[in-house]
């Protein structure tokens, strides 16, 4: 007999969120990982700066990534190429979109990209708020 206690099934990990930061401003960066840590059971596996770096990462580190903030311009290429890339991967997380540059054609693209949420920088309590509802979801893999 199956209790509402045994929900967990074999084989599945509880581990904290884990994310990606991809952002070329130190700052951001910084303020960023503040937004995760304190965002509960979460907590920041990899930050690059660069299309092209963004990209090495996550073909490097398939399935070990479940969110994924992205912004759209970088010093090196731009965030719509990555959220493409991130979306195409089979194992793939959230991904988000987290830009200064935030419009509602811009929002429309990224979502057609397949990104999951889109915020302005102006909305980092909104981007807050998503992410600890993330980490509060059970992990499974």
């Amino acid at each position: 007999m199956q209790t509402e206690e045994q929900d967990i099934h074999p084989g599945e990990v509880s581990h904290p969120l884990r994310v990606l930061v991809v952002e070329d401003s130190v700052n951001m960066q910084l303020a960023l990982r503040e937004l995760v840590s304190a965002a509960g059971d979460a907590e920041v596996v990899g930050v690059v700066h660069s299309e092209t770096l963004a990209m090495d990462w996550a073909d490097a580190n398939r399935g070990s990534w479940d969110l994924a903030i992205v912004d759209l311009t970088l010093a090196e290429g731009d965030g719509f190429n990555i959220v493409r890339h991130l979306k195409e991967q089979q194992e793939c997380g959230t991904v988000v979109v987290f830009s200064g540059y935030v419009t509602d054609v811009i929002r429309r693209h990224c979502s057609a990209l397949g990104a999951d949420a889109v915020f302005h920088k102006t909305e980092s309590s909104d981007l807050a708020r998503f992410v600890e509802e993330l980490s509060d979801r059970p992990a499974s893999s």
